[in-house]
Order: structure tokens, then sequence, then C-alpha cells
């Protein structure tokens, strides 16, 4: 079992060469065309730091990375850190408009784009430099920079409550507290291969790379377009042992055994985080894969993990995604801030050195989000649960999830499980048509599907009527977010359109 480092532990800007020292030939990144080993990647590691230099890249810059996955981005990530620079990986599919948004508070020194997202140039123009990531070349390495813990290492910006992009800090002092804490829990090993098929601006799919440099686990960097059809032939082929997915990812892949049975023997580890996967779901990965232990886990931008549930725990909590990680603390509180008995539901609150110091140049927000609660910095999350007696917190909804429908205040989450688990349904969201009064289904299938009476039939069954839906619509797909999370706002818009 790992150990938490002290806050004072230099943290991620090191551990590259940490790893590199230890397991020097063991095979950190691959594409499945191109391996790179511990050693070889501290030594590109190091001449990429040489050319951000030269770019201008210094200590406290910060430098936007907008591409999809590959091998030379956890490379850059690393380089970036040595700088003592602050860098933030942008979505591949991020639009010139939205770019704008984020350069305009950030002021970044430089801007990566690779051939797929060259069209952002223009944007950034007069703003910061703009350069390729294929005009990468060796250079001379300055010395490391000596991070300390409070030194931000990177931004994740997310959607704020206006829509603008918001930068969420995390800091060096972050990082070295909550990885090893997450390690702890899932107990990486260096024979590990970790599947990343998730993009690594989404901050899961990141702190895969950090993981690995702990563990001395290796990284397939895969690209989120190949976990169709073809995901159980890859996973096989790749050797892959540990899979970080969300709800999707796993559907898809029940989807995909179920037709064809694949017994997928070195997968050893599942984690699931972004939305509430069901139990019905985690039973069926239990049948289908009954070697891989499954870890759900809850968590936030603003501190990245929050609890996480040990497999032999799943049994007697069903509906828990776990206890808070060692040395943090998460509870409940009433509406005024004031926390609440064990078991009692009301908002979720945390606590712990893995809080982020809040917004980049956004006071107000920072200030709305963490507050002190009994004298502590407390990261108020937004969310409703409950965290009962033994420490075991349960999700129950984002506040601004809710649906009010017929009269009554209802969880879009707990009709999505309930459609989730009929017989020959694959996905399912809710969204409300808030003009019209009309709560509407969207469901994506196996052939064939279901018809809506059936399907309403069915829920009629096990739902309130408050709870069922006025209308059911079957899509080929559901829409998601950049990091394959449902998209509420999207399903909003399509049940407002109909």
């Amino acid at each position: 079992m790992t150990t938490a480092p002290t806050p004072h532990d230099p943290g991620p800007s090191v551990w590259l060469e940490a790893a590199a020292a230890r397991w020097p030939d063991h095979p950190f990144l691959d594409d499945g065309s191109t391996s790179i080993s511990y050693a070889l990647a501290a030594e590109r590691c190091a001449e990429l730091a040489g050319w951000l230099h030269h770019l201008g890249l210094c200590r406290g810059d910060r430098l936007l990375i907008a591409a999809p996955n590959r091998l030379e981005l956890p490379l850059i990530i690393f380089a970036a850190l040595r700088l003592g620079a602050v860098f933030s990986l942008l979505p591949s599919q991020l639009q010139p408009a939205g770019l704008i948004k984020i350069l305009d508070p950030c002021e970044p020194t430089l801007l990566l784009l690779d051939a797929s997202t060259r069209s952002l140039a223009q944007a950034a123009e007069g703003r910061c430099r703009v350069v390729q990531i294929e005009a990468a070349a060796p250079g001379t390495p300055p010395a490391p920079v000596a991070c300390h813990a409070d030194d931000p290492a990177f931004l994740v910006f997310t959607s704020g409550s206006t829509g603008t992009p918001r930068g969420v800090i995390l800091t060096h002092g972050n990082v070295a507290f909550v990885t090893p804490a997450i390690q702890a829990r899932l107990g990486y090993q260096p024979e590990d291969r970790i599947g990343v098929f998730l993009p690594l601006a989404f901050d899961y799919a990141l702190y895969q790379i950090f993981l690995a440099c702990l563990s001395g686990a290796a990284i397939h960097l895969g690209r989120p377009e190949m976990t169709g059809p073809g995901l159980p032939q890859l996973l096989d082929h790749q050797k892959i042992s540990v899979l970080p997915g969300v709800p999707s990812l796993f559907s898809g892949l029940i989807r995909l055994l179920e037709h064809r049975t694949r017994p997928l023997p070195r997968l050893r580890v599942l984690t699931n985080t972004g939305e509430h996967l069901p139990p019905t779901r985690i039973d069926r990965l239990g049948e289908l894969l009954p070697q891989a232990r499954l870890f759900p886990m809850y968590g936030l931008t603003e501190c990245k993990r929050v609890s996480i549930l040990l497999p032999e725990e799943y049994a007697a909590h069903r509906d828990s995604v776990g206890r808070a990680l060692d040395g943090t603390r998460v509870f409940t509180v009433d509406a005024a801030g004031q926390p609440l008995p064990p078991g009692q539901s009301g908002e979720l609150a945390v606590q712990g050195p893995h809080l982020s110091p809040g917004y980049w140049n956004a006071p107000a927000e920072t200030a709305a989000r963490f507050r002190l609660v009994q004298g502590v910095r407390t990261l108020f999350t937004g969310d409703r649960g409950t965290v009962d007696a033994a420490g075991f917190l349960r999700f129950e909804a984002r506040a601004d999830f809710l649906i009010k429908h017929r009269g009554t205040r209802l969880n879009p989450a707990e009709i999505e499980e309930a459609a989730a688990a009929l017989p020959g349904v694959t996905g399912a969201g809710c969204a409300m048509d808030e003009a019209g009064d009309l709560l509407h289904l969207f469901l994506t299938t196996h052939e064939p599907a279901p018809q809506p009476a059936a399907v309403l039939a069915r829920l009629a069954e096990v739902l309130e009527r408050a709870k069922l839906p006025d209308r059911v619509h079957v899509l080929p797909e559901l829409p998601r977010t950049a990091n394959h999370k449902l998209d509420r706002k999207s399903l909003r818009a399509l049940a407002s359109a109909r």
C-alpha cells in the first residue's frame, strides 16, 4: 500500500524521473505501434523541456494544449511541470469561440496545436504564440525548477454556472497528496497495462499518467473512437489489465461481450466515475468478467477524487460510491451550510489537502464554492447525497440536474436507472420540457427496439406516477460531452424540440 506524501513532497514534477530510475526498462507509453520505456520517456521529456523553454515558456507561464490523445502529450505535460509552467489540456473538439473564452482569463504564453486542431490558430492570433506539436525538436534542457506544494501545476477548464469556462487550479501539493491516496485504494502494479481511451483533457484520464509513474505500470494510449465494436479484441490484443471507464463505455462493453463472449482474463481492474454506474450494470460486468474487480468512484475536478468503493464492500453497500480517501473527509450540510447528522440527506461537502485553491481569476466563484465549516476550508460540491455512520457515501444527484414534474421534485438518474434495467435497453437519459411540463425519456436499444408503450408499462411497475415519463424516444445514440458523460444540456434541447 502506498503512503500519501506530505504536502511538501515535490510531487509530479519529479515522478517521471523517479520512475525512470526505478523501472528504466519498463514500458511507459505505447499507442499500438510505438512503445517508449520510462528511461526513454524521461530523456525525451528533458529534451521537450528544452524546446518549450526555447519557445519562451518559463516558471508560472501558462501552456495550453489542444490535441487528441497522442504519445507526445504525456511527455509535454511532464516537460511543462519540469519547467514550473502551468499546463492545461483542452478538448480536441474545442471551437474557436470556446478557445477565446479560455484565452482571455488564462493569458497563456504558448498554445500547442496539432494537424487536427490547427483551425484554432486564428482565434489565438495576437493573444499568444501558437506552435504545432509536429514542430517539436530536441532542445538543451534547463535545470529543473524546484516546485513548491502551493505552486499551480495545471488548470482544468469546466463550464461555470454562466456557461463561461472556469479554470480549476490544481497545485503540485494537491496532486502529490491525492494520487498516492487513489493508488492506495486501487493498487496498480508494475505489470499492469492501463487502457486509456478517454481524452487526456478529462482529468480522470490525465491522472492515469500520474498513477502509472507511481506504480510502474504501462499506459496504452488510445482514443475514444476505439471503444466501438472492436474494443474486446483490442483489450485482449493489447493485454489491458486496468480499464478506467465511464458508464457509456461499460454499457457498450457489456453489449459487445453479450453478443460475442470473450473472457479477457488479463482484465483485473475496472474503475468508473463521471456518472453513476447502476448496480444492474455492475452485476452484469461481474457475470461477464468474474476475474475483474470493479471500483465505483465519486469525485469532482475541484478535488479530483472524493471516495472509492472497494469491490469487497459492494455486496453490503450496493448503492454507495465508497468511503472518503484516507486523510480526507466528506459529510452533508443543510441549506445554511451546517453539518448534518450521519445518514441525513443534504449537500455533500469535502475537506482535505486535495482541495483546489479555487478558480483561475474568478474570486467570486471561488468564494461561493470554497467556504469555512467549523473553521476548516470546505468544498461545497453542489451534489446531494448521504454519508452514513460508517462513512459510506451515497450520491443522489447534482442539485442543478433535479427535475420538477407534476409538482414532484425528482432525480432523473432514478428514472434512467430503472429504464436501463429493462430488457433491450442499452442507455437512458431523461430531460424536462419546461414549457410543456413534459418529461422525456431518451433510450438507446438493441434490435428490435422495445415499443414506447411497453417501456412505460414496465416503468409503471417500479416507479411512482409522478416519475413516469410523458414521452419515450429511441435514438441511435445519446448525446455525450467531450468527456463521454451524458450531455444533459443537449437532452434538454432535444426535449424542447420534440
